[in-house]
């Protein structure tokens, strides 16, 4: 049950980030070095913070065996 509550937090903590992303501008400018440079670097912090909120949520029942 965690490994649902932490995707539906993750793909919400996503389309904030992505509308954030849009807000910001950075489809405009997606020839510019800089900016490239800035959204890759937004979109792997994007991406630890989904990890993170992934282990903070599901603490360790993503690594528990159910016993047939």
């Amino acid at each position: 049950m965690r490994e649902y509550i932490a995707a539906i937090v993750m793909i919400a903590w996503t389309a904030i980030a992505i509308y954030l992303m849009n807000m910001f501008g950075f489809q405009n400018h997606a020839h510019d070095v800089l900016w490239s440079i800035g959204a890759a670097i937004a979109i792997i912090f994007v991406i630890l913070v989904n990890v993170y909120i992934y282990f903070a949520i599901c603490k360790e029942t993503p690594w528990t065996w159910f016993k047939e």
